[in-house]
């Protein structure tokens, strides 16, 4: 079942923010997600996880992971589902569920959790 209609609005998913984070946000964590980033995100998304142009023209430019605003929502659960889901209906941010295992995709979630705009 999915946690999100192919046509969800921007601004967050309900039933993804209620997923909680089971990966402790511990150093390790982090630096595990963080390898895991350099080697799997950081084409679209930025060494400094700011996005920016996209790698193939004509595609929409990779957000901004770092900034104060979540398009997709900014929940743990929510950073996750869109990792393991992609954003539908055009999946420019395509799923990386046959990538990263759940494990890694919480590692990740770690990472730019502890890289983001703190408010």
């Amino acid at each position: 079942a999915t946690l999100m209609s192919a046509q969800e609005p921007r601004g967050g998913n309900a039933a993804a923010a209620k997923l909680v984070n089971p990966v402790a946000a511990s150093p390790e964590s982090i630096t595990a997600g963080e390898a895991i980033y350099m080697k799997r995100c950081r084409g679209c998304h930025s060494r400094e996880l700011t996005g920016g142009p996209p790698k193939e023209a004509g595609d929409h430019e990779a957000s901004n992971l770092v900034d104060e605003k979540w398009d997709h929502g900014g929940t743990d659960g929510e950073i996750y589902h869109v990792i393991r889901n992609g954003v539908p209906p055009e999946l420019v941010m395509e799923p990386w569920d046959d990538r990263v295992n759940e494990t890694e995709t919480w590692h990740l979630v770690n990472f730019i959790r502890s890289k983001a705009v703190k408010k």
